[in-house]
């Protein structure tokens, strides 16, 4: 009866201790369970983030392609409006040459008579004085007449320029519509 109760008593044991491992992995299964859960959650909590930067990133490369080929069109724009503002500057010069040419002309011979007389005449002080006067005075209606073509110049130039600027910022605008 010894026998069977050391029997008894080792089996018995072996149940509870092996009672206590299942326990024991239990307990373990319930807290590793948790961790795969927040391992999940994180893993989708990441994912999601990457596809918004992935998101965020594409329209960023839409804007920044957008804004680049924008300033490459400025830039091509500006090279050719500086361009066509040296020829309407070299066309409107060529319409006031004549005129300018023709101006001097007529001051020139006018103001070389009275600077001979001046020169060549014996004067009282009082003669020269109204001779020096005289050129003086045909010197600044020469130079008013010269600052008047040059204003009908830049007034050309500026009308030209004005009309070329409207023409680009209509080709901007539908450049522009074209990237939205």
């Amino acid at each position: 009866m010894g026998k069977i109760l050391l029997i008894m008593f080792v089996l018995g044991t072996l149940c509870v201790s092996a009672c206590g491992n299942v326990q024991k992995n239990k307990n373990t299964i319930v807290q590793e369970e948790p961790k795969k859960v927040v391992l999940a959650e994180t893993k989708l909590t990441t994912i999601e983030k990457l596809q918004e930067l992935k998101k965020l990133s594409g329209e960023n490369y839409v804007v920044a392609d957008a804004n680049t080929r924008m300033v490459e069109l400025r830039g091509k724009e500006m090279a050719q409006l500086k361009k066509y503002r040296q020829e309407v500057e070299q066309e409107a010069e060529g319409l006031i040459a004549q005129q300018k040419k023709e101006l001097e002309e007529e001051y020139q011979l006018r103001m070389f008579n009275l600077r001979m007389q001046l020169d060549s005449l014996k004067m009282r002080s009082k003669s020269r004085e109204q001779l020096e006067n005289e050129i003086e005075e045909l010197r600044s209606e020469r130079e008013a007449k010269l600052v008047g073509l040059e204003e009908r110049k830049q007034e050309y130039i500026n009308l030209k320029i004005k009309a070329y600027k409207q023409e680009m910022q209509k080709r901007f605008d539908a450049e522009a519509a074209k990237l939205s």
